[in-house]
C-alpha cells in the first residue's frame, strides 16, 4: 500500500491551520499527498497507532499537538536524535511498519527568530510553561549556548523537572507562575510563552508584569490563532519585536514535511496564506 496520507493528531483541532498551510506548501510540488485533521480522544490513541502501523494503512506520518506530545512516546518504536532527551514528539513517520518520533518545534522556533536577527548564544531566556512544547523548545535552544534558561509555570513538579534537565546544558531556575511579578523580567533578552492560554476557544488571560518589559527585548507567543493574542498585544506595546506562533508553525511544519517526503515546501507562500486567514478572522 502506497502511503500518501499525512495529518495532525490532538484535541482540540478545530483551530488548526496545518492542513491549509501544507496544501498551500505542496501546491507547486505536483505530488499526490493529503493532509488531514484527526481529533482523537486519549483512550483511542492506542487504537489509532495500531491502525497507522497496519500494512493496509495509507498514513505515512502525522504531526502531534496538545495534549499528546509527551503521551505519544510510549506508542512509538524509535526516537530520532531530534527528540532524544526532549521527552516530547511533534512529528511521527511510519517506516517499514515502525513508527519513528521526531521533534521539529525547536527548529521551527529557531528559524522564526533567525528571521528577526536573534541568536540564542549569550542570551538570558525565560520560558513560560513546562509542557511538551516548552520541553522541546527549552532543551533545543539550550544547545545554542545561552547564559541561562529560566522556567516559570503552574505545575511545579513538571517545571522543576524541566529546569533540572536544562541545567545539564546551561543554568536554569524554576519559578512558580504565581510569583512572576517578583521576577526581574527586564533582565531577559527573550521571553517565550508556550502555554495554550490565549488560544482561540481556550478561555483565560495570562497574568504577567507587562510594565517591566523594555524595548530591546524579544517576546514570542507560540499560540498562532488568534494571530495577535492578548499577551502578544500587550507585549508589543513595550518591546520592538513581538512574534506570534504562525512563523514557528510554518517552519516546524516545513521540517516535518521534509522528514516525511524528502521534499521542501514553499514557506513564504505558507506564511502569506496563514496571515490572510488569521487576519480575516478578526475583521
Amino acid at each position: 500500500m502506497n502511503r500518501t496520507k499525512l495529518g495532525i493528531i490532538g484535541k482540540p483541532l478545530g483551530h488548526s491551520l496545518s492542513p491549509i498551510l501544507h496544501l498551500k506548501g505542496m501546491e507547486k510540488l505536483n505530488i499526490c499527498y493529503s493532509y488531514e485533521k484527526w481529533e482523537i480522544e486519549e483512550d483511542k490513541l492506542g487504537g489509532f497507532i495500531d491502525s497507522v502501523k497496519d500494512k493496509k494503512s495509507e498514513i505515512l506520518g502525522f504531526n502531534v499537538t496538545i495534549p499528546y506530545k509527551e503521551k505519544i512516546i510510549k506508542y512509538l518504536d524509535k526516537l530520532d536524535q531530534t527528540c532524544l532527551g526532549l521527552g516530547a514528539v511533534n512529528t511521527v513517520k511510519c517506516v517499514d511498519g515502525q513508527l519513528i518520533g521526531y521533534n521539529t518545534d525547536g527548529l521551527g522556533l529557531a528559524e522564526s527568530l533567525k528571521r528577526h536577527g536573534f541568536q540564542f548564544n549569550d542570551k538570558r531566556i525565560l520560558i513560560i510553561g513546562s509542557g511538551g512544547a516548552a520541553r522541546g523548545i527549552a532543551l533545543f535552544i539550550a544547545k545554542g549556548r545561552p547564559i541561562n534558561i529560566d522556567i516559570t509555570g503552574r505545575n511545579e513538579v513538571k517545571g522543576l523537572e524541566l529546569s533540572s534537565e536544562v541545567e545539564n546544558l546551561t543554568d536554569s531556575t524554576f519559578f512558580k507562575l504565581e510569583n512572576i511579578y517578583h521576577l526581574d523580567i527586564e533582565k531577559y533578552d527573550l521571553i517565550i510563552q508556550t502555554t495554550p492560554v490565549g488560544m482561540k476557544n481556550i478561555p483565560g488571560v495570562l497574568s504577567f508584569p507587562y510594565e517591566k518589559l523594555k524595548p530591546g527585548q524579544v517576546v514570542v507567543d507560540i499560540v498562532y490563532n488568534p494571530i495577535m493574542t492578548e499577551f502578544l498585544a500587550r507585549c508589543s506595546q513595550k518591546v520592538n519585536i513581538a512574534i506570534g506562533g504562525l512563523e514557528m508553525l510554518v517552519y516546524q511544519g516545513y521540517h516535518s514535511f521534509k522528514i516525511w517526503t524528502g521534499l521542501e515546501e514553499n514557506t513564504e507562500e505558507m506564511l502569506e496564506t496563514g496571515k490572510k486567514i488569521l487576519e480575516a478572522q478578526v475583521e
